[in-house]
């Protein structure tokens, strides 16, 4: 796990329409439900087995939430933050490459391998990738556009997804946190950059499309994202304080994100942080939301939110 940044092949083709009658045949028979329709959870989850051990992968803002990720675990429940990485992007993992803090390889096959989880989390919010087009990822150095970021994260994605699913583990697409408005987004000839297109709302949507792709095996998530922002994933600066907010909270609000120039990462503190990794957690996990007050002691055990 490294420490944030600042910086902001087709799939194949799958019969929705028939999988679709059968998930309908399936709720008529066994009770179970489908919220494939916009409810922000897609996927076939009335009788979804509930995972023990939860692996986390993704970029910056899932190196800001780990601690929280881990520590605020539930009774009885296993994250580990074994694939996160600041830049990061999924063809970097589904490629695998050298982390150039301890020169040691890392890839996803491996560490799927070596933690054996029932579940898999991504959480990326629309890095170019640190490995470049020998990779499989856009060239972070030029002008690329939404398509070709999306078609790279759909070639790794669906492999990676793949390989869980394979080794018994469910699939979460996580929505990340939604951008900052006051940000812009793709190249600027001025600056003769890429502002990127970390958090926009297109990114979400293309997570929810995929999901769709395995009704039952693939899950779409935006409660972790809405949690650090609005139900319908609207960027917020602030939202009102919770029991663990006590050191930060001022006229009842909050800051959780980081706010002014920066695109998509979550409040340095680290209150966004408790609200990403509660909400992601009681959905993947299906536990209940735990006392607010249970929370603020863990995370004052770990320095959380000061």
């Amino acid at each position: 796990m490294r420490e944030p940044s600042r910086g902001g092949a087709p799939r194949r083709s799958r019969a929705w329409s028939a999988l679709l009658g059968l998930a309908c045949l399936s709720v008529v028979l066994s009770g179970c439900s489908s919220t494939a329709d916009g409810s922000g959870r897609s996927g076939t989850t009335g009788a979804r087995p509930r995972p023990r051990v939860l692996l986390i992968v993704g970029d910056s803002v899932a190196v800001q939430a780990a601690d929280a990720l881990v520590r605020l675990a539930p009774p009885g429940k296993v994250v580990t933050v074994d694939a996160v990485m600041a830049g990061s992007a999924p063809c970097d993992w589904n490629h695998g490459f050298i982390d150039p803090a301890t020169k040691q390889p890392l890839s996803f096959a491996s560490i799927l391998h070596n933690d054996e989880p029932d579940a898999v989390a991504f959480v990326f919010t629309g890095n170019p990738g640190l490995s470049g087009p020998p990779a499989g990822c856009v060239d972070a150095d030029r002008d690329y556009s939404l398509s070709e970021l999306l078609a790279t994260y759909q070639s790794a994605l669906t492999t990676m997804a793949d390989e869980a699913v394979a080794r018994g583990a469910q699939v979460f697409f996580e929505a990340p946190p939604p951008r900052n408005p006051a940000v812009p987004t793709g190249w600027d000839p001025a600056e003769d950059g890429n502002h990127g297109f970390q958090g926009i709302r297109a990114i979400a949507t293309f997570y929810k499309d995929l999901a769709a792709q395995e009704p039952g095996r693939w899950f779409y998530d935006e409660s972790a994202g809405s949690a650090v922002s609005t139900p319908d994933l609207v960027w917020r600066l602030t939202l009102p304080c919770q029991a663990w907010d006590a050191e930060r909270c001022m006229s009842g609000q909050v800051q959780v994100r980081d706010g002014g120039t920066d695109a998509v990462h979550l409040d340095v503190p680290g209150c966004g942080a408790v609200r990403l990794a509660l909400a992601l957690e009681e959905h993947v996990f299906g536990t209940p939301a735990p006392d607010p007050q249970v929370v603020a002691s863990k995370v004052a055990t770990y320095g959380g939110c000061k």
